[in-house]
């Protein structure tokens, strides 16, 4: 069966796989190099060096507004030196392989949607919680993309009423993105600035830390206010939750219970209320998108 090699990029690491259409043969991660388009370029064609000569074709998944059909880079997220990058003519200038782009909220929603939580559904959509927030929308059974292919990003959904500039959190990036919990902890026991991890957190909370579960309490509750804000747009049936700490039990009944709560407070909520799931893929959704999308789209 064909081999390939599919990357996914993500805020601090490159997750990377050696795949086939069924499985994950190998799996590893680097860190993502965060200072240079030179460096960042320079870790992916070092990674399929490993593997040109065992495969058909390398699938990325990256974050920022993709345009898919050029290879072009838009915007990158949390790698701010991103900006109308080329990146697929770039690495074919190294690589002579059949490279695929596309953004990493919608190669989970492709995953999903391919063989894992979202199998038959027509509407819905994943979130993937990372170092902002990610998502793919599911209308009527096809990946939403927008005008400016900039469907699904998440992370710059308001849900605080604070002024947009001020230094206050209020974007669901801010809130519910993993910093969400670990900065806010940080804050509150005076520890050094990205001195935790998201496993770090939920260490504690999987302890029955006090401190922590306050904090996990608040971020599902901001989580559930910008479901109502999807919700009242999309109406979706099911959302899929992705992403690092998604795999934690605890994170997904926090989040079931907050969203539970909000509708539970009004009588007759005008607007749907979805399935929580976790992703059937958990952290590699957005590779099997990614190669869905190498495959099919």
């Amino acid at each position: 069966m064909d081999q390939f090699f599919v990357m996914d990029v993500g805020g601090s690491h490159i997750k990377y796989a050696l795949m086939t259409a069924d499985e994950i043969i190998e799996k590893g991660e680097v860190p993502t190099p965060v200072d240079n388009s030179i460096h960042f370029v320079q870790a992916l064609v070092e990674l399929a060096r490993k593997y040109e000569n065992q495969v058909k074709g390398i699938a990325l998944s990256v974050p920022g507004r993709i345009d898919t059909a050029k290879g072009l880079m838009h915007t990158g997220g949390y790698l701010s030196f991103i900006e109308d990058f080329p990146l697929v003519d770039i690495l074919k200038q190294q690589i002579p392989l059949k490279i695929s782009i596309e953004n990493d909220g919608k190669c989970a929603a492709l995953g999903e949607r391919w063989k894992g939580s979202l199998v038959g559904v027509e509407n819905g959509m994943v979130v993937v919680l990372g170092t902002g927030i990610g998502g793919g929308i599911l209308v009527n059974g096809k990946l939403l993309k927008g005008q400016n292919f900039g469907a699904g990003e998440l992370s710059w959904l308001p849900i605080s009423m604070v002024e947009m500039g001020k230094d206050e959190p209020f974007l669901w990036a801010h809130l519910c993105g993993t910093m969400g919990l670990t900065e806010v902890y940080e804050k509150e026991k005076n520890l050094p600035h990205q001195s935790m991890s998201g496993k770090d957190f939920f260490k504690l909370v999987n302890a029955g830390d006090p401190t922590s579960l306050k904090i996990l309490d608040q971020f599902a509750k901001s989580f559930a206010i910008g479901v109502i804000g999807i919700q009242a747009v999309l109406d979706t049936e099911v959302i899929a939750i992705g992403g690092g700490i998604s795999a934690q039990p605890i994170l997904i009944e926090y989040l079931k219970k907050a969203v539970d709560d909000l509708y539970g407070q009004y009588e007759k909520m005008p607007i749907g209320k979805p399935k929580i799931v976790r992703c059937t893929f958990a952290n590699d959704a957005n590779l099997y998108g990614a190669l869905y999308h190498h495959l099919y789209e």
